[in-house]
C-alpha cells in the first residue's frame, strides 16, 4: 500500500507488518522500563497509536525500546515495505518526533522476512506509572550489550574521517 505523510513516500506491507507485530506483541519485555512504558503511552502520547496503525505497527510491540532515563525512552519499529521517498521534514505527532530510516542507519536488525524499514520514536517523555520506585529500578542502558549496540550505531553514522583522525 502506498502511503504519503507530509513530503515521504512509503510502500508498505499492512499484512505483514501486522503478523509480525502480532508476534512481537507476544514476545515483548515485561521489565519495569516496558512496563511503564506499555501503561503510560496511550495517555502521554494519544495520536501515536493511530499513527503507527497506518503502517501496520502496534505501540506495544517495538524492536528496540531504549530508556534513556527512567522516563525518557526511545522506541523502535519495525515496518515491512519500502521508502520510496525519503522527506526533507521530520514527521512529528502532537510535538512527538517520529523518523524513518533504513535498518542499517538505525542500527536495527529486526526478524522481519521481507525487506523492511524502521520508524524511531522520540524521545517520548512518559509519567512513571508503576508502583515500583523508579529510583530502585536498574536501568537496560547500563547493561553492557546496549552500550555496545548504541556505540556501534554511532561509529557506523559517523563520517569515516572522524573516525580515523
Amino acid at each position: 500500500m502506498l502511503l504519503q505523510i507530509e513530503d515521504w513516500q512509503f510502500d508498505v506491507d499492512i499484512t505483514s507488518t501486522m503478523n509480525y507485530h502480532a508476534t512481537e506483541v507476544r514476545q515483548h519485555c515485561d521489565c519495569a522500563y516496558c512496563r511503564n512504558f506499555y501503561t503510560a503511552v496511550d495517555d502521554a502520547y494519544p495520536g501515536l497509536r493511530p499513527f503507527l496503525a497506518q503502517f501496520g505497527v502496534e505501540v506495544e510491540a517495538p524492536e528496540e525500546l531504549m530508556p534513556f532515563e527512567p522516563t525518557n525512552v526511545l522506541c523502535c519499529y519495525a515496518v515491512e515495505g519500502r521508502i520510496l521517498h525519503f522527506g526533507s521534514n521530520i514527521t512529528s505527532v502532537h510535538g512527538l518526533t517520529i523518523h524513518a530510516e533504513l535498518p542499517e542507519d538505525a542500527g536495527i536488525n529486526a526478524g522481519c522476512q521481507t525487506p523492511y524499514f524502521v520508524l524511531s520514536v522520540g524521545p517520548m517523555e512518559l509519567p512513571w506509572v508503576l508502583n515500583e520506585q523508579v529510583e530502585e529500578v536498574l536501568s537496560p542502558a547500563n547493561e553492557p550489550g546496549f552500550l555496545r549496540r548504541m556505540i556501534d550505531k554511532l561509529l557506523r553514522r559517523a563520517p569515516k574521517n572522524a573516525i580515523e583522525s
